[in-house]
């Protein structure tokens, strides 16, 4: 699906877990207005679309916070840059800037695997309590380890391999800067979304024989997610 190009506003990503909404005005207005066009035009906008805010102007990123989550849209995270402070205050992910060049038209989803990129090298992030509905974990550079549950509503990110060690519900986002290498293992499958280098796969396209089974899942030979039992 195409979108025009905005004014204040443009998004862009290459899949649905991914898209970046990019802050091209720094006039309220003008970002109000063309937030209504592009909720309009993508209706999984108001669905809880996770975006990752970038920005060309020192805004007020809580007021921005605040209009984005009235209109429906789940905030990812911040892309390192000029708002980078204000994230930090706001305890908000601060990811990797995409340094895709803007086109004058921008695709979203696609399913293509990204390009391999270096391996992570910080050591794994673990946490032993439960994950619960409406939090949001991410391991930068590094594995992610849960040795609890983690809950409906509740979202995982890595940049490395997420591990949960009990049942995985929500989502869960392994290889977020584009490794396709990564995976995912979880005790008990029961996600609404897994991803690997931003492809994904939503819980109704999971077969029903792996719904509550040990598993793990990476991408196929023809990029595609693949799951399989783990014995």
């Amino acid at each position: 699906m195409s979108i025009e190009e905005h004014k204040a506003l443009r998004l862009l990503g290459r899949v649905l877990t991914l898209s970046r909404l990019r802050v091209q005005s720094a006039t309220p207005q003008e970002i109000v207005e063309e937030l209504t066009k592009l909720t309009l035009e993508n209706p999984m906008l108001k669905q809880g679309l996770p975006v990752i805010i970038e920005s060309d102007y020192d805004i007020d990123l809580a007021w921005l916070v605040k209009v984005l989550k009235k209109s429906g849209i789940q905030i990812l995270g911040v892309a390192n840059g000029i708002l980078s402070e204000q994230a930090v205050a706001l305890d908000l992910p601060i990811l990797p800037p995409d340094h895709t060049q803007a086109s004058g038209r921008d695709s979203f989803p696609k399913t293509s695997a990204h390009k391999a990129i270096e391996a992570p090298k910080l050591p794994a992030k673990m946490l032993t309590e439960p994950v619960r509905s409406g939090q949001q974990v991410y391991a930068e550079n590094s594995d992610l380890i849960v040795l609890a549950p983690v809950s409906s509503g509740a979202e995982l990110i890595a940049d490395g391999c997420i591990h949960v060690y009990g049942a995985l519900r929500g989502r869960a986002i392994a290889g977020a800067t584009g490794n396709p290498e990564a995976r995912i293992f979880c005790k008990r499958l029961e996600a609404d979304l897994v991803a690997i280098a931003g492809i994904y796969m939503v819980a109704d396209q999971i077969s029903k024989e792996l719904i509550g089974k040990s598993v793990q899942i990476r991408l196929g030979d023809d990029g595609n997610i693949c799951i399989e039992l783990l014995e």
